[in-house]
């Protein structure tokens, strides 16, 4: 906030209120409140609003706009001298019908092809449907109705046949509904689903964190749910901080897979801009209650294990940043969570492409680095057995590693 809150700016908006009430604390309450030192309620905040910004309603984009226009392009790695170029419109919109068009073929691209490096990995996209507002500020009855609208959509046989189309090997169709207090009841078979397919979004209980209404809302877990694809590997979130969040998570056996993820979610999206009007911007693409989910509204993700590249903490960001790629350390040493920085004034292909060239080169970094080492050992046992003339003295170091 200091880089973008100064003393000028922060005087003239100070007072502003948008129509819905929030004013300037409303926004950047994830920065300057001393998060509770609880697991759920760091990662929702961190994972969800790593800007240190919140949008509790559509207009505090426009209210607050001096310090959240260049703050957002910053967030996007756009520099924050140009000017907002016009969102492009997006990929998932398509004029003909999902289901009557020729189905495209699914992408093949696995950045870890030898699954060395890569442990998981999601994609997100998120929308919010036209003539509601966001679901922080909503009634119940408007709840009930996002809920109704989006639910009838996925448990439609209609839909089930885009997942069948999107499996075709497996013999599970379709998908089931649970609600948001089936997944936060302890203990939960669906939330421990949702945790082991990689689909399980970050979110805490109502007494963990006393600014739980500008988190999740003041009727949470009312109204909010997930579907969950029988082969668990789709799952989409209802009024969850916006209307809709898809995560596709990729194959458990080739976690580095990304461009089967991206076929499903872009598959999945175009029949739902089929279906719905998607609230939208002309220079903020796709509104979202999450600043780093503007324009395209898409993050990719993927849980990578940088053995070598890790010893250097400082180093590694550096690489990740020049990459456009934001770097978050897990729990475990030397493993990170690596995701895009940009989506908003490019479409949902350029930020997979971006992506999938970006993590490639991280990794293809990685993998030099653990071959650099075992030819320095290959090397060292040379030296020691040289004078035996041994075999191993003559082994071609470059082709055995």
């Amino acid at each position: 906030l200091g880089r973008f809150l100064k003393r000028s700016i922060f005087e003239s908006i100070k007072y502003r209120i948008t129509k819905l009430d929030h004013d300037l604390f409303d926004v950047i309450w994830p920065a300057v409140k001393k998060i509770p030192e609880t697991r759920n309620v760091i990662q929702t905040v961190e994972e969800d609003f790593p800007g240190g910004v919140t949008a509790l309603d559509y207009y505090v984009y426009d209210v607050f706009n001096e310090f959240l226009t260049p703050l957002i392009k910053d967030l996007h790695n756009i520099n924050i001298s140009y000017e907002l170029p016009f969102h492009p419109p997006s990929d998932f919109i398509k004029k003909s019908s999902v289901l009557t068009a020729a189905p495209e073929p699914l992408v093949e691209l696995n950045v870890d092809v030898h699954d060395e490096f890569v442990l998981s990995g999601n994609i997100e996209c998120s929308r919010n449907v036209e003539g509601f507002e966001l679901p922080l500020n909503i009634k119940i009855g408007k709840l009930e109705s996002i809920e109704k609208i989006i639910t009838t959509i996925l448990m439609n046989t209609e839909f089930s046949k885009v997942v069948e189309q999107l499996n075709p090997e497996s013999n599970q169709k379709g998908g089931s509904y649970y609600t948001l207090n089936e997944v936060l009841e302890k203990p939960s078979e669906v939330c421990a689903l949702l945790a082991a397919s990689g689909l399980l979004i970050a979110l805490c209980e109502r007494e963990e964190i006393d600014d739980f209404n500008r988190l999740h809302g003041k009727h949470w877990p009312y109204g909010r749910g997930v579907y969950l694809s029988d082969d668990k590997t789709v799952a989409v979130w209802i009024n969850v901080h916006d209307h809709i969040r898809v995560l596709v998570s990729t194959p458990t056996d080739t976690p580095g897979e990304i461009g089967l993820a991206f076929s499903k979610i872009s598959f999945i999206m175009k029949y739902l801009h089929d279906k719905l009007d998607f609230v939208l911007h002309e220079k903020l693409g796709h509104l979202s209650s999450r600043p780093t989910f503007l324009g395209a509204g898409i993050r990719l993700s993927l849980i990578i294990n940088f053995p070598g590249l890790s010893r250097d903490g400082d180093n590694i960001k550096h690489l990740c940043a020049m990459r456009g790629l934001q770097y978050r350390e897990t729990l475990s040493t030397g493993i990170a969570r690596i995701s895009n920085y940009q989506c908003l004034g490019v479409t949902e292909t350029v930020c997979f492409n971006d992506f999938a060239t970006a993590t490639s080169n991280l990794l293809h970094l990685e993998r030099d680095l653990s071959l650099h080492n075992s030819a320095q050992i290959a090397t060292m046992l040379s030296n020691i057995f040289r004078r035996k003339r041994s075999s191993l003295a003559n082994i071609d170091i470059d082709e055995k590693h």
